[in-house]
């Protein structure tokens, strides 16, 4: 294997649907692979609950061991999963309740960050080290796909919210993940299944960036990109693969850590490209991590294949590969370096 095709596969963030380390897992840390997400199914991404069945086998023995064997077979990992406020906590049952939405709106942002301490220190005992949270968007009317899963709908209370949450976080040695910039404030398709248009301007979208520039500030160490299209983008794209509004996240908001795209396959991203080509595109605009569905999993070897040959037909620099190869390792290993602090 080249060297080119193990940088592709340290930028790559596969989703798996359990805790089993099959072939097509080993494989991937085998390779190169720095990064997993721990997902859900659609069920319960929808309800925010986890199944019985998953409450009742995935233990904490049963975590610990899987990603001791991951980071055996890989070297330090970001291991992920997602533990929202108004959505879904992967680790329910492993680690403490959230506070309920209501409750978080009105409470102090002291004991809101302590609550999120709590949450991601017994997170942390599993082995996972990066949540998926918070949610930065605020909805500002129509939104078929945030609807009911967003902090706040008052900017100020969502700042305020966002910040005590990635404090608390951060305070417990994991990392947080801001989502979804540059927000969503009205959209009334599913950027999933269709192409979806977020039709306000820079200007309006900025309105609502007081949220994510909190987390900014609160040390965030991640930055996902949302999957609509932006009209205020031209010509109009989706955020995961816009050098435009990855370039407002560094330089506007200053923001320096890892960015990361929604699933590369969602519609409104991947729209008429190969899952290889929106691939490139995206670190092209400048993100650093690629999300994979579980659904296109299967297609990553291809995937690397398409971004090494970017790399050696020009279409993708040498140093944007390496940059954002470097991006996840640094983080990867400060993570890992922390975790042995704590043992």
């Amino acid at each position: 294997m080249s060297s080119n095709e193990s940088k592709a596969y340290s930028v790559l963030f596969p989703v798996l649907l359990d805790l089993n380390m099959n072939d097509d897992v080993r494989r991937f840390l085998g390779s190169g692979g720095r990064s997993l997400l721990f997902g859900e199914t659609a069920q319960e991404y929808v309800s925010g609950k986890m199944s019985a069945s998953r409450l009742e086998s995935e233990t904490l023995e049963k975590w610990q061991r899987f990603t001791g064997t991951a980071q055996e077979l890989g070297g330090p990992l970001l291991l992920a999963a997602d533990a929202d406020i108004s959505a879904v906590h992967r680790l329910q049952g492993i680690a403490p309740a959230l506070p309920e939405p209501g409750k978080a709106r009105t409470m102090d942002v002291v004991a809101l960050e302590e609550a999120c301490f709590q949450v991601a220190t017994a997170v942390r005992k599993t082995g996972v080290n990066l949540l998926l949270s918070p949610t930065a968007d605020v909805v500002l009317g129509t939104n078929v796909w945030l609807q009911g899963r967003t902090l706040s709908d008052d900017v100020a209370r969502t700042a305020a919210m966002v910040g005590a949450y990635v404090r608390g976080v951060r305070r417990a040695g994991v990392a947080s993940t801001l989502k979804h910039f540059p927000g969503h404030p009205v959209l009334l398709r599913q950027p999933a299944i269709e192409e979806a248009v977020v039709a306000e301007s820079l200007d309006q979208l900025r309105t609502c960036w007081p949220a994510f520039q909190a987390g900014v500030h609160a040390g965030a160490d991640a930055v996902m990109m949302g999957p609509a299209i932006f009209a205020a983008c031209e010509p109009p794209v989706a955020a995961s693969v816009s050098p435009e509004l990855i370039g407002l996240l560094r330089h506007e908001l200053g923001f320096k850590g890892l960015v990361m795209t929604i699933d590369l396959d969602h519609r409104s991203t991947i729209r008429n490209s190969s899952l290889g080509e929106v691939a490139v595109a995206a670190l092209n605009a400048g993100a650093d991590l690629l999300l994979v569905s579980a659904k296109a999993m299967p297609e990553i070897a291809q995937v690397v294949h398409s971004i090494a040959a970017a790399v050696a037909e020009g279409i993708l620099s040498q140093e944007r590969l390496d940059t954002a190869a470097m991006a996840v390792s640094i983080l990867a290993d400060r993570l890992s370096r922390g975790a042995r602090h704590a043992l």
